[in-house]
């Protein structure tokens, strides 16, 4: 590992602000590019920006192996448990019922206590709770992690991040075109693995020593991947939304992914030679990335009053002006409201475990 990576790790808060900010504004794009006609201008502006932002969630993956496979601390399986479960299990469990209201008393949606189960069972309260579910499976595995990390040779360990995400795009895309198996809290941790061994890979290497030829490789085989793919894609109207062709282990998502974790990582070591952030910047960078959580957890309520505002008041977003101001506009404003009002929860002792 570079020396100046023990005394800077700032890409971590670069990478959670980006990330976080980036699945509010696919939230928000996929709201707008789903009443657009397909093939439109807006429709492929749409498009290409929710599939670009499919980098976050593994990204947000790779941060949590970069942090949490370091077993510097040698703390046992318990201990590990006692302190990472509460930190997420308390979200889950407050913020599932919360949803759960909410899809009762907002969203209009009929109830029983099987559906409820059936969407517990399937880390779906609410559209992006699963990502909770997923985050509290991998933790269950780390300490089993740990050990293959610290036993197994870098190689080793290489050879099970690829193999990895060559098995896990193979299934999902013959998964879409065959079979469309719905996916449950019991299994939905696992493809995410190789993403997690990653962030801890990339973490141990020189960022300025990797060759050029893995970023020309990435290109090219992003293209061909495209390319085969792109007829059914045409074909069935994009499915925006739909798990097909993009998904978070799709060739351009995994080679983005890493990408974007690279550069970071690459940008903090060169920051870090002529010296860390400090003063105002870092203070300013830290209690944003401190509220990632909160931000994640609250922003779809957000999203909800807005629509109902926007759709009370006639607002639409047919033209191209009004489609780009939807899209910079309005991700935007519920970043910095979910912002301002998870600083403030952080602040009741009562509340602040439900949002960090």
């Amino acid at each position: 590992m570079p020396p100046e990576r023990s005394r800077s790790i700032q890409y971590v808060n670069v990478l959670r602000v980006l990330s976080i900010y980036t699945v509010v504004t696919a939230h928000v794009v996929i709201w707008l590019t789903m009443a657009t006609r397909p093939f439109t201008f807006n429709w492929w502006l749409g498009s290409g920006l929710f599939y670009l932002a499919h980098f976050c969630i593994p990204v947000f993956v790779m941060i949590s192996g970069a942090l949490l496979l370091d077993d510097a601390r040698r703390e046992s399986a318990g201990q590990f448990y006692r302190r990472r479960m509460v930190r997420v299990g308390v979200p889950l469990v407050v913020w599932t019922i919360v949803y759960l209201l909410v899809r009762r008393f907002v969203d209009g949606e009929p109830l029983s206590v099987g559906s409820v189960v059936q969407l517990i069972l399937t880390g779906e309260p609410y559209y992006h709770l699963w990502f909770l579910y997923m985050i509290f499976g991998l933790y269950l595995i780390t300490p089993a992690l740990r050990t293959f990390v610290r036993c197994a040779g870098r190689g080793q360990r290489w050879f099970v991040v690829v193999l990895g995400l060559v098995l896990t795009n193979a299934y999902f895309q013959t998964d879409v075109l065959l079979w469309n198996n719905q996916r449950s809290i019991f299994t939905m941790f696992i493809p995410f693995i190789p993403f997690y061994l990653c962030g801890y890979e990339i973490r141990l290497i020189d960022p300025k020593k990797v060759p050029t030829r893995y970023l020309v490789l990435a290109v090219v085989l992003s293209a061909l991947y495209l390319a085969a793919f792109s007829g059914v894609f045409i074909e069935r109207a994009g499915g925006v939304g739909v798990r097909y062709l993009f998904d978070f282990f799709s060739l351009p998502a995994v080679f983005l992914s890493i990408g974007v974790f690279w550069a970071a990582y690459l940008w903090d070591t060169e920051s870090a030679a002529g010296g860390p952030l400090q003063g105002i910047r870092r203070t300013a960078l830290e209690w944003i990335a401190s509220t990632v959580m909160g931000i994640y957890i609250l922003h779809p309520l957000v999203l909800i009053v807005m629509r109902e505002t926007l759709g009370k008041r006639g607002g639409s977003a047919d033209g191209p002006r009004d489609f780009l101001a939807g899209i910079v506009v309005v991700p935007l404003v519920t970043f910095v409201v979910c912002y301002l009002v998870t600083s403030l929860l952080m602040n009741i002792p009562l509340l602040k475990r439900t949002v960090c």
